[in-house]
C-alpha cells in the first residue's frame, strides 16, 4: 500500500487495465491536487478493494483513471469486527461520530432510538452518513467504509449478535473494561446511549440479554465523547490502535 499517493473513490471494483471515470467531486479533487496524465494514484471502492492506478485523462469537467494492479485488500482495516450502536444525536454531533468512528476502524454503525433519545433522524440522514463515512475512509486510508444500518429501537440493539456485547452505562453500575476477557472477541458490539443516557429498565433489558455493563470512569461524558472514548479503549485492548493486535 502507498499511503502517500492521492486517493480517490470509485463506484465499484475493477480489473487491471480498466479505465474508470471519476465522479465529478473526485475529478475536482484531482484538479485541485494539480495532478496530470500519467500520475500515480490510489483508488478504492469503499467495500474493501483498493488499486494502484494512473490518471488516464483530466479536463476541466472530467477525469478518468486506468487501473494498474490491486493493492492489499483491507490493508488499513482493523482485525476487530466492531459494531458501534449509538443513540441518535443532533445532526452535527452524529455526523461527527460517523466520521471519527470511521477513522477508528469500526466495521458498522447502528443508530438506535431509546427512551431519552432527543433526535429523530430523517430518511435522508442515512445517505448523508454514508457520504461522511466514505469521505472519512478516503482521508484515513481505509479501503472499506463502515456499513450504516437503519435506525432500530433499543431492545433490537441489545439483541444484536456479537461474541461480546458492551453497554457503556453512565450510572456507575458498570465494571471496568480491563476486568473483561483479555483475548480478542471474534466480534464486538459497543452500545452508547443518547444525550439522556439509559433508563433503569433499559439497563435491565441489557443485562437480560447478557450484555456487559461497562463504566467509562468518574466523569459523565457527552454521548459523542463517550462513543469515541469507548471505541478507542476497545481498539487499544483488542484491535490495532496503539500497536494492539
Amino acid at each position: 500500500m502507498r499511503p502517500h499517493l492521492p486517493r480517490f473513490l470509485i463506484e465499484c471494483g475493477a480489473a487491471p487495465g480498466a479505465v474508470l471515470a471519476l465522479r465529478p467531486d473526485e475529478a475536482k479533487h484531482a484538479r485541485v491536487r494539480r495532478l496530470g496524465v500519467g500520475d500515480a494514484v490510489a483508488v478504492f471502492d469503499g467495500a474493501g478493494r483498493s488499486y494502484l492506478a494512473r490518471i488516464e485523462s483530466l479536463s476541466r469537467d472530467s477525469a478518468a483513471v486506468r487501473i494498474e494492479s490491486a493493492l492489499p485488500e483491507r490493508a488499513a482495516e482493523s482485525p476487530l469486527d466492531l459494531t458501534l450502536a449509538v443513540g441518535t444525536l443532533k445532526a452535527d454531533r452524529f455526523d461527527w461520530v460517523v466520521e471519527k468512528a470511521t477513522e477508528l476502524g469500526v466495521t458498522r454503525i447502528q443508530p438506535f432510538i431509546s427512551t431519552h433519545t432527543l433526535a429523530r433522524p430523517s430518511a435522508d440522514r442515512h445517505a448523508r452518513w454514508r457520504q461522511i463515512a466514505l469521505a472519512a475512509a478516503k482521508q484515513c486510508g481505509r479501503s472499506a467504509a463502515p456499513a450504516i444500518a437503519g435506525t432500530i429501537d433499543f431492545d433490537g440493539v441489545v439483541a444484536l449478535p456479537a461474541a461480546l456485547r458492551l453497554v457503556f452505562a453512565e450510572d456507575g453500575s458498570g465494571v471496568e473494561l480491563t476486568t473483561l476477557t483479555a483475548s480478542a472477541p471474534t466480534s464486538l458490539l459497543v452500545v452508547i446511549g443518547a444525550e439522556g443516557g439509559f433508563t433503569p429498565a433499559e439497563l435491565a433489558s441489557a443485562r437480560a440479554q447478557n450484555c456487559h455493563l461497562v463504566d467509562l470512569g468518574p466523569r459523565i461524558l457527552r454521548a459523542d465523547t463517550a462513543a469515541l472514548t469507548a471505541l478507542s479503549l476497545c481498539q487499544a485492548r483488542w484491535g490495532d490502535l496503539g500497536g494492539a493486535g
